[in-house]
C-alpha cells in the first residue's frame, strides 16, 4: 500500500468511505491539491486577511498615492476603519512611508504582497451603486446613511410588502436583500453553521459564497433572532 501511495516518511493521508464498506486512503496534498482546484482561494486568505481588512485595502488602493497622506486619508475613514488600518499597519500589510517630498508628512503605502493580491483579485461581483448591487446580486451592503435612505425610497413598495428586508449592523453599514435570495440563504448558513462553521471565512468556504453575502445573511439572521454573535466575527445559532 505504501508504495502504490508513493508515500514518504512522514507523509499524512486521509481515509475516506466512498460507499458503504468501501474505504479508499488519499494523501492529504492531494486532497488539498483537489479542494484548491475546485474552491480556489478566498481573497486575502493567503495573507490571513478578513473582510473588512480587505475592503479597508481596496479603499485605500483607490486613493491616489500622492492623496494617502494620513491627514487626507483618516478624512475619509470611519472609527471602526482607523482601527482596522491600524492593525494592518501592526502586521506590515501597510506601511506609513516617510521619504522624499513626504519626508514631513508621510505616506500609506501597501506592501508589495498584498499589493499583488489586490491586483489579483477578479472585479468584485457587487461592484456598481447600491441599487445595482441589490438587483444584480440579490443583496447589498450599504456604508452611506444617504445612499441607504435613497434605496428605501426608491424600494419603498417593496420594503413595505416584506419583498425587500434588512437590518443595520453594530458596524453602522446597511444589510439589505431581497426576501426570495436571503430566506434560501438562511437555511445553507444555518447548515453549514450546524457542521461547526462558526465565522464568516469559514461559512463562506464552506458555502462557496462570498464573505459579503455571507455577511448579510448573518445580519439578519442576527435581527430575526435566529443567531447571536457571541463575540466578534464569531456566531452561533439561537
Amino acid at each position: 500500500m505504501v508504495e502504490k501511495l508513493r508515500l514518504q516518511g512522514g507523509e499524512e493521508v486521509d481515509f475516506y468511505e466512498i460507499k458503504p464498506g468501501v474505504f479508499t486512503l488519499v494523501k492529504k496534498e492531494t486532497v488539498e491539491r483537489i479542494l484548491k482546484d475546485e474552491i480556489g482561494e478566498l481573497p486575502g486568505e493567503k495573507k490571513g486577511l478578513g473582510m473588512e481588512e480587505m475592503e479597508l485595502l481596496r479603499k485605500l488602493n483607490g486613493i491616489k498615492f500622492s492623496e494617502r497622506i494620513p491627514y487626507n486619508v483618516n478624512k475619509k475613514l470611519s472609527q471602526r476603519e482607523k482601527e482596522v488600518l491600524s492593525k494592518l499597519m501592526g502586521r506590515g500589510a501597510v506601511m506609513l512611508y516617510k521619504g522624499g517630498k513626504y519626508s514631513k508628512t508621510g505616506v500609506y503605502e501597501i506592501s508589495n504582497d498584498v499589493y499583488a493580491l489586490l491586483k489579483s483579485e477578479k472585479p468584485e461581483a457587487g461592484a456598481g451603486s447600491p441599487e445595482e448591487q441589490l438587483e444584480k446580486n440579490g443583496y447589498s451592503i450599504v456604508e452611506d446613511v444617504r445612499d441607504a435612505e435613497a434605496l428605501c425610497k426608491k424600494f419603498e413598495k417593496e420594503i413595505r410588502s416584506g419583498e425587500i428586508i434588512g437590518t443595520r449592523g453594530f458596524d453602522k453599514r446597511f444589510y439589505i436583500a431581497k426576501k426570495n435570495w436571503v430566506i434560501g440563504m438562511i437555511e445553507k448558513v444555518r447548515q453549514s453553521m450546524k457542521k461547526g462553521a462558526n465565522n464568516l471565512a469559514d461559512i463562506s468556504r464552506e458555502l462557496r459564497t462570498s464573505e459579503p453575502a455571507c455577511a448579510v445573511v448573518l445580519e439578519i439572521m442576527k435581527d430575526r433572532g435566529d443567531a447571536i454573535e457571541k463575540r466578534r466575527g464569531c456566531y452561533g445559532l439561537v
